[in-house]
């Protein structure tokens, strides 16, 4: 009787089994036919869009390969921007009130907005005084691991915060103890190599926004305070706005959860954190970032590091809608909005 009943039971545990691997290699045969379809199919736009999106992610880079030769995939990769000249920011188009003037700029706390334009979803936080914005970081950038960014803002004392710069990811599975390019921390550069170029997102000790591809040394000869840098896997630079001049070189064409920074010309910072890989909404291209930007007044701006990572803090909580599906992750960098001096 019991060999009758574990029979039973192995015959049905193997009957479950066979049902779940039928499942998963049907599963398996979908993917790889969409996955055709969008590299392979009649859509070079759609092919465009798909390889631009998932090479800008460290751990699906891979799928745009699956069915496209080099040759093939040629046609679809942006040349690399991270090397080029950009114009120097301004300064003079920025005109932050002087703080001991108790203006109602600087005296006016952080609005949070919901930003809803076309397919894009996201929060976006304005911060009236730039001067409030410092750059939190994790920690040793050698051998330590990084933070979420809810215990960063925390640890700073913040009241809000984005990620910020870019970090080694090992195909989306690192600790976000790493960055790249380099961190600028109270005038100082903190990582990164003195003989590089890199594509610098940083703030002056005015709160002006500078972006642009420099030096540490012209980082800090342009008085960045507190700065970090990015550039997509495939090169393409970070600066999306520079003395009101969009950046077209610097405009992916992929559609991924997007993080970025900008400047009105009367000082305030605007955060713009874009959700995306969800059921309402897939993403948003950096062409989208810009025309959100411009809308809110943007004179500078600059992409920073996206995906998994995007993530905007508020009151101590997540915000926006993560796309990591392991929940937030560990980053080396983070923008910090400070509270308001006694």
């Amino acid at each position: 009787m019991k060999d009758n009943k574990s029979g039973v039971l192995i015959r049905g545990v193997g009957r479950a089994l066979s049902l779940l691997a039928v499942t998963l290699l049907s599963l398996a045969l979908i993917l790889l036919g969409i996955i055709w379809v969008l590299e392979k199919g009649p859509s070079p736009t759609l092919t465009a869009a798909f390889c631009s999106s998932v090479r800008e992610t460290s751990a699906l880079r891979w799928m745009s390969r699956i069915f496209l030769s080099d040759e093939e995939l040629g046609a679809y990769i942006q040349e690399s921007t991270s090397e080029l000249d950009t114009e120097p920011v301004n300064t003079s188009l920025i005109h932050i009130a002087a703080r001991e003037t108790g203006t109602a700029e600087t005296d006016a706390e952080p609005e949070l907005i919901d930003i809803s334009y076309g397919n894009c979803r996201g929060k976006m936080l304005i911060v009236p005084d730039p001067r409030r914005v410092v750059l939190g970081y994790a920690g040793n950038f050698v051998s330590g691991t990084g933070l979420q960014l809810t215990d960063m803002v925390e640890r700073c004392g913040g009241i809000a915060g984005i990620n910020a710069g870019g970090f080694v990811d090992n195909n989306g599975l690192s600790n976000g103890g790493i960055p790249t390019g380099i961190v600028i921390c109270e005038g100082k550069l903190v990582f990164g190599n003195e003989q590089g170029r890199y594509n610098v997102i940083g703030l002056d000790g005015d709160g002006v926004l500078i972006v642009g591809t420099m030096t540490p040394a012209e980082a800090l000869e342009a008085g960045v305070v507190w700065g970090v840098s990015f550039v997509t896997h495939d090169g393409i630079a970070s600066s999306l706005i520079i003395n009101g001049q969009v950046q077209t070189q610097n405009l992916g064409r992929g559609v991924n959860p997007r993080t970025a920074i900008g400047q009105r010309e009367d000082g305030a910072l605007l955060l713009l954190v874009l959700d995306g890989r969800g059921v309402k909404t897939l993403g948003a291209t950096l062409e989208n970032v810009v025309d959100i930007l411009q809308q809110y007044g943007a004179v500078n701006a600059a992409n920073l590091d996206g995906g998994s990572s995007s993530v905007m803090v508020y009151g101590g909580e997540i915000v926006n809608v993560c796309a990591s599906v392991t929940g937030p992750r560990s980053i080396p960098t983070g923008f910090i909005v400070l509270g308001e001096e006694d």
